[in-house]
């Protein structure tokens, strides 16, 4: 039997990290060839909160990934992402790098940061009001000497990019776009790569994750955690994701482009129906970036019981449906939840 090597450096057999059969195993060869970017500080953590736990009505026992911890100013899972696209951009020989996303974007300033890393020109456009609004990106894009292109609304954003592109081109630049979110069937391979760690770190804990709680928007994370959980053979975790903005259905759809290709790529049959993807869309509140009664409740809970902070963006959303999910008795008292955290924190600034 062939011994894979992970991400970690320690040998794993295939068949623990990849299920059944010489399909997965194929699959698993070809993941493993997919070019990679080591960027981010592996493994984050996994952290009982028991205290949350005990504090919840209904409450199965909870954990936390922290992905908050994986560097760069709060990458959080955005940088697991940039490890594939930033590693796509080199193969392909760019010099410059442009990407878009709110004022606030975990990504864009993550992005911004691997570029000067890389020694690449990077280039943002943001919508959402004045850049300079949100201090703390606004800063970081300043120290880095990154250019940033201000749009009224989401709508303009590809357009802006595309136009930028261009005109980048002609100056001989060569230039390479990371979608909104680096959610595109590169990028969410990084959550690809996150389900197997937290594979390797089940066999650590001893423990089986039952359900994964988590926020989804632009549906790469989602994407990427559907294609792990098929490449690593999780046929009973459920990947239960909480809306930070848009309709289930339109989430979905996002999901569904970067998904597919993906399992096309790594040879698993099968495309993802509809009604296997779990989005619930009840904890938006107001809308993108603006705090409920639930997310503030979640924010606080976390903060007092736990000492881990949430942004008012994306976790404090996700937590604020984990809650309800606890509460409404959704999962058993035996089930092993986990929330993962996906950072965002520097939007508190």
């Amino acid at each position: 039997m062939n011994i894979s090597k992970n991400n970690f450096g320690a040998p794993a057999p295939a068949t623990i990290l990849a299920g059944r059969g010489v399909v997965k195993e194929s699959a698993l060869d070809r993941f493993s060839a997919i070019n990679r970017l080591r960027l981010a500080n592996l493994r984050t953590p996994i952290e009982r909160a028991d205290r949350l736990s005990r504090l919840i009505p209904g409450a199965p026992q909870l954990y936390i990934k922290r992905d908050d911890l994986t560097g760069y100013f709060g990458g959080g899972n955005k940088l697991r992402k940039l490890e594939y696209t930033m590693a796509d951009a080199q193969a392909r020989g760019a010099t410059t790098v442009i990407t878009t996303g709110s004022v606030t974007s975990n990504l864009a300033r993550t992005a911004a940061l691997v570029a000067r890393r890389l020694g690449l020109k990077c280039v943002l456009v943001l919508n959402g009001g004045d850049p300079k609004e949100a201090r703390a990106n606004a800063r970081i894009a300043e120290l880095l000497g990154v250019e940033v292109h201000a749009v009224t609304t989401r709508a303009e954003r590809d357009q802006k990019m595309d136009e930028l592109a261009a005109t980048l081109s002609r100056r001989g630049e060569l230039v390479y776009k990371i979608p909104l979110g680096a959610s595109n069937a590169v990028g969410s391979f990084g959550m690809v790569a996150a389900m197997e760690e937290i594979g390797l770190q089940q066999l650590e804990l001893a423990e089986q994750f039952d359900a994964v709680v988590f926020a989804t928007s632009s549906g790469g994370t989602q994407a990427g955690l559907e294609a792990g959980k098929r490449l690593f053979g999780y046929d009973n975790l459920r990947i239960l994701g909480i809306s930070a903005d848009d309709p289930a259905d339109s989430i979905g759809e996002s999901v569904r482009r970067a998904l597919d290709p993906m399992l096309v790529r790594l040879g698993l049959p099968n495309r993802a129906e509809h009604e296997e993807l779990l989005i619930d869309d009840r904890f938006v509140g107001p809308g993108y970036g603006v705090a409920s009664a639930e997310s503030a409740e979640a924010s606080r809970l976390f903060a007092e019981v736990e000492g881990v902070l949430l942004d008012p963006v994306y976790t404090s959303k996700a937590a604020a449906g984990l809650i309800a999910y606890c509460r409404a008795g959704v999962f058993k008292s035996t089930d092993r939840v986990l929330f993962w955290h996906t950072g965002g924190l520097m939007t508190l600034l």
